[in-house]
């Protein structure tokens, strides 16, 4: 009998001692948190964005003129190549007609590069204010960007935008 109660009492703890584990691991589990933020209203809130939006509005200006001025020296050679078919003119249309799909090949590629130089940064400082909040809320597992167009249709997480605007200042 004295071998059962010690039988029993073992059983008792380890059952007991591994749910017990399980329930503080579940616990802090259930402590941890996925969050979303929309990033576009912090991006649209920066100042940094503002300025590099009229960086690149100016230079696509710039290369929308290069291009109309390119587009109507095609047109007026068009028009003397319709007149009297010189095959001099021709080959003109075609290396102007060249040239023009080149630069708009190059401008598209300019505008680009200049958009990752401008935006990265701004993109780096949201993502150093979103670690700071999560740095202060250890809970925080995950951060969806719930933006129009992200992809996160729902998120019941906290939303940390408030947060993360004023660890930029903004």
């Amino acid at each position: 009998m004295k071998k059962n109660t010690i039988l029993y009492c073992l059983l008792f703890f380890l059952f007991f001692g591994i749910f017990g584990k399980g329930r503080s691991l579940h616990s802090k589990e259930c402590n941890q948190k996925i969050v979303c933020l929309n990033s576009l209203i912090l991006v649209e809130k920066m100042p940094e964005f503002y300025k590099a939006q009229k960086e690149l509005d100016k230079l696509s200006k710039n290369h929308e003129n290069t291009l109309e001025k390119l587009a109507k020296e095609f047109h007026k050679k068009a028009e003397k190549f319709q007149k009297n078919k010189n095959p001099i003119l021709k080959k003109e249309l075609e290396i102007l007609q060249a040239r023009a799909h080149a630069y708009q090949k190059n401008a598209a590629d300019d505008l680009a590069k200049k958009q990752n130089n401008l935006l990265n940064p701004i993109y780096k400082k949201i993502e150093n204010a979103i670690n700071r909040v999560m740095d202060k809320d250890q809970t925080i597992i995950r951060v969806d960007d719930c933006s129009p167009g992200k992809g996160v249709l729902v998120n019941k997480g906290i939303d940390i935008t408030e947060e993360v605007k004023k660890e930029l200042g903004i």
